[in-house]
This record gives structure tokens, sequence and C-alpha cells, in this order.
């Protein structure tokens, strides 16, 4: 008996520590407010990697001299003294003088044929200054080992390794041909690539005028200058920091009409132009593609060098760097179980961000997407990162920052033991230990209310052998 109440206590003793613990439980591309001439354009800050403008940039259009680029990328890829010599052999000319009307009146330096005093680097600064399509025949032909379709190929090697979806190339000049295309996002990657990987490329394209070798026709030698109006003082497109990179401009396409060349009948042209800028500690680049050639009145235009002087200096003007979010900044609060006098923790970001933004930007309405986060269990160590905080601007991403705890937490060990307890309590070998025990607790009360009936019936049985008989002499039958 005694050992079944000190199981009663303890088991109650369960039913109140298990009753006690149920208790206690977000880069966008901008717009500019005035009008763009080209077709397609992409403009991205060179510090930050940030697009400013993009219209159309994925549309396949004619890239015109602005080929040359992958051009002086291949040479600069494949030919490690610049200074050797060149071969410049009639077939780097021909072309320009018969057959197919796109190519004549093709942009030259002056470069003579069986000339044999010219460079690669000649070359080059002829191709990027001067736009000369028989120099970059002249390259292609010595850098494709007398074959400017291998030459063409590597080109078209080249933009597939660098990235580019939408480019195709079939002249290492840039004049037209159907088949041969480029997008201003494509573009820019083609430049960006030949800017980080060749320093060279980037100083070519920032030199104003170089002095050409002397010729049969030029015998003291003789000076090209950029065509890069941006870069030229004395036009009305000048703009200061700009550093190329280079120009393209088609009067006319001309396609074919029952197997000839319709020389009657040609297509408008377009222009084209890439170029970097740098000011005040900022850097861009630029890519325009598809700005008209001649104007509704027929008058050729300089839309190209407009379009990139009005980008520029809207940008210089407009755009500013500055801070968006600042280092342990508290974001939001976690739910905490089993914390030490803490039942939430805060969750600060990890770093600083700086971004470039419009000056006249509200920074309200940049979105800042949080994270899902559940309730922590302590104990929860400061710093430890637990989520991304999204910042958003006009539906797109401009960074994700980390998130961490911005405090130590520590375990509260009497929420612990409840939970153990209650773990305990609640296993499925608890309740049918606890069953068996009821059960078998039940069979003993049982068994020992039997038992005591049965000593109950046994005591009565002695009492009433043990009472005294006596003799009635008078009422025994003789």
């Amino acid at each position: 008996m005694r050992k079944l109440k000190i199981f009663t206590i303890i088991f109650t003793l369960f039913l109140q520590i298990s009753l006690l613990s149920t208790s206690l439980t977000a880069f966008a591309a901008f717009s500019p407010s005035f009008a763009i001439h080209s077709e397609g354009v992409y403009m991205v800050n060179l510090d930050t990697g940030i697009e400013i403008v993009s219209k159309n940039a994925d549309k396949r259009l004619v890239p015109a001299s602005t080929a040359k680029i992958m051009t002086a990328l291949v040479t600069l890829e494949r030919v490690k003294n610049l200074d050797d010599k060149v071969q410049c052999p009639y077939e780097c000319f021909n072309e320009f003088w018969e057959g197919n009307p796109n190519f004549y009146g093709a942009s030259d330096a002056a470069i003579e044929p069986r000339q044999d005093n010219l460079t690669y680097k000649d070359c080059l600064y002829a191709l990027m200054l001067a736009s000369a399509c028989e120099g970059a025949n002249v390259l292609a032909y010595n850098v494709g080992q007398g074959s400017i379709p291998n030459f063409v190929a590597m080109m078209n090697q080249t933009a597939e390794k660098i990235g580019c979806k939408n480019t195709h190339f079939t002249n290492p000049h840039g004049l037209y041909e159907e088949e041969q295309y480029t997008t201003a996002y494509d573009l820019y990657l083609i430049t960006k690539y030949a800017l980080d990987n060749y320093p060279m490329f980037g100083k070519i394209c920032s030199t104003y005028e170089y002095e050409m070798p002397a010729n049969e026709y030029n015998p003291d030698g003789y000076t090209k200058v950029s065509t890069n109006q941006l870069m030229s003082t004395s036009s009305e497109y000048y703009c200061e920091g700009v550093k190329g990179v280079k120009t393209g401009s088609i009067d006319y396409y001309y396609h074919k009409k029952n197997g000839e060349w319709d020389t009657e009948n040609g297509e408008k042209g377009s222009r084209a132009l890439v170029s970097i800028a740098e000011r005040g500690g900022y850097s861009y680049i630029i890519v325009t593609l598809g700005a008209p050639f001649y104007d509704e009145n027929g008058e050729t235009t300089s839309w190209s060098f407009a379009d990139h002087y009005n980008l520029y200096e809207w940008a210089f003007s407009e755009f500013e760097y500055s801070q968006v979010i600042g280092k342990n900044e508290q974001i939001m609060q976690v739910e905490v179980l089993k914390g030490q006098d803490a039942d939430s923790v805060g969750v600060v970001t990890t770093k600083d961000f700086f971004t470039l933004m419009p000056k006249s930007l509200d920074k309200s309405s940049i979105q800042r997407v949080k994270p899902t986060l559940e309730a922590m269990t302590a104990p929860i160590s400061a710093g430890t990162v637990v989520g991304e905080l999204e910042l958003r601007l006009n539906g797109e991403t401009l960074t994700k920052i980390p998130l961490a705890v911005e405090t130590d937490i520590n375990l509260d060990f009497g929420a612990e033991l409840q939970e153990k307890l209650m773990t305990i309590v609640t296993s499925p070998w608890f309740i049918a230990g606890v069953s068996v025990f009821f059960a078998l607790l039940i069979a003993l009360i049982v068994m020992i209310n039997i038992e005591k009936k049965k000593r109950k019936r046994a005591r009565e049985r002695r009492n009433i052998h043990m009472a005294p008989r006596y003799n009635d002499k008078n009422n025994r039958k003789r």
C-alpha cells in the first residue's frame, strides 16, 4: 500500500508539470525626359555596373563600323608585338572598288596597296580613329593568316565566348551585309570586355589624332583624327570627359533584285556610336544603334552624337553615389523560443549599401523586401546570418544584403527543462507505460478487494465454528 501511495504522488507531479508546460507555452533603367533618336540604346555606369538606360537593347540592328571594335579586340588577343609589320595585298582593297555597292565609298586611312612600312599598331589606330575599312581588312588578312574569312570566324567565336546572343559578323569593317547584325547590349559586352582585358584598346580609343607612316602619296607622313565629334573641341557636340570608342554610319543599304544590285531604290541608312566618358569621379558607357542617317527632310543628321551628348549631360548632372541603407540598421524583430529574459530579437543589416541614384529620387520609393523568418530557438549568437534583405527599384533588384541577429540570446534552462519534461510525458512510450501502470493498478486494487472479501468470509466462518455449543438432554432422542 505504501508503494502504491508513492507512485500516485509521482504521477500527480508529472500531470502538474505537463499542465504548467502547456500554460507557458526588395536596377532598373531610368527614363530621361528628352527624346532619344537611336532605335537601340544601352547605357551603364561603369563604376557600379548599374544599368541607366535601356531601349530595345536586345533588338538586332546594323552595327556599321562599330563592328571594328571586335576587329580590334581579335587583333589584340592574337598579336603579341604590335610593332610587327603587316602585308597589304590588293586582296584587302579590291572589294571597295567593284561589285557590292554597299562597299563603295568606304571610309579609309589612305593606306596604299603593297605598302611595306605599316605595323599592326598603325592599322589599329587607323581602324579606331579614322574608321579605316582597308585597315580592317589588312588586320584581318594578317591575323587570319592570309584569309579574311578565317578572321571573321574568329570574330564570331570571340563574340560567343564573351556571351553575345544576338551578334553575327560577316566582315571585319562593318559595311552593310544582311547577315551582319548586333544589339546594343551585345556591343556593350564586346566593348566592356576589350576595355577590361586590353589596356591598349582603351589607349587607342582615347587618342584623338595619330601620325600615320609615309607612303607613296604621303611621303612626309600624315595625321588621322577621330571621327567621334564628342571628342572634338570644335564640335557642337563636344562633351567633356569622352574617351572614344567608335562611330559607325551607313547612308544607304542596297539589296539585290532579281539577282542584281538595285542601286536605284536604296533603303535609308543609320548611325551607330559607342562611347565612354569620365567626369567628376563617375564613368559611363553608352551604346546606340539605329539612329536615322537622314531626317524627315532628307538632310543628314548627327543624332547619334546628340543622343550621347544629352545622355552624358543628364547623367553627370542628375546622378550621384549615395547611401541607401546603413550597416547594423534594424530591419525586423523575430520571435525567440526559450530565450532568457527575451521573447524576441532584432535582425540587422550586415553592411552599408551605396548606389548610383538620381538626386531627385525619393529613397522611400526603394522597396525593402524582408525575408519570412520563423521563430528562432535560444541560444542564439550575435552575428548569426538568418536571411537576406532585397532592395528593389522599379521592379529590378538593386542588391541583396545579408541579415544577422543583433544580440546574444541565452538559453532559459527552466523553459528547456519544461520542454524536455513535456517531450517525455507526451512520448508514446510514456503514455504506454502510464496505461500499463493504471491497468496494473486497477488489477492490483481488484486483487486486493478480492483478497479482502476472501479474508472477511474466512473470518466469518471461523467465528461460526468457534461459537459455544449446549447439550439439551431433554431434546435428545433416545
